[in-house]
């Protein structure tokens, strides 16, 4: 997907009052190999998702894009959208804050796991207000995955 596509698609939600977050997860990954690996696709896709979905009602839905970016000090990240029907948005963030029970849920990933050899030592998810500036942040380098 392209940024223009991904600049449409959240611009839509937002026009239909969709609750939309931008999610920075960070990870001391470096090795090229490893970042371009099904492990690092697998655990926004599986295990942040899943993350995400314990804390909201079975049949909500959700939508999601990412992008794995190298920071100048050479260790991966993940910058994506992550859109929620607005009646379920507060079981995210409610008050100015991320929930608890999410943010205890990535939280528990600071430490690599049986399934997952390397942790997310830091994570950012807040509202997003302007879908073009964080679509054209994310995308500057990188294209998102589906």
């Amino acid at each position: 997907m392209n940024r223009a596509l991904l600049l449409k698609k959240y611009q839509t939600y937002q026009t239909q009052g969709t609750a939309i977050f931008a999610v920075t997860l960070s990870t001391y990954v470096q090795d090229d190999r490893y970042a371009a690996s099904d492990i690092m696709r697998k655990y926004w896709d599986h295990d942040f998702i899943y993350r995400v979905r314990t804390c909201l009602p079975v049949q909500a839905k959700i939508d999601h894009d990412w992008v794995l970016e190298r920071s100048p000090a050479g260790h991966y990240h993940y910058h994506g959208f992550l859109a929620v029907e607005p009646v379920h948005a507060s079981k995210l963030w409610r008050d100015g804050a991320l929930r608890s029970k999410l943010k205890r849920a990535i939280d528990s990933h600071a430490l690599a796991g049986k399934y997952r050899n390397f942790c997310v030592n830091a994570h950012l998810i807040e509202p997003v207000t302007n879908v073009a500036a964080w679509a054209n942040y994310i995308t500057k380098q990188n294209q998102p995955h589906d």
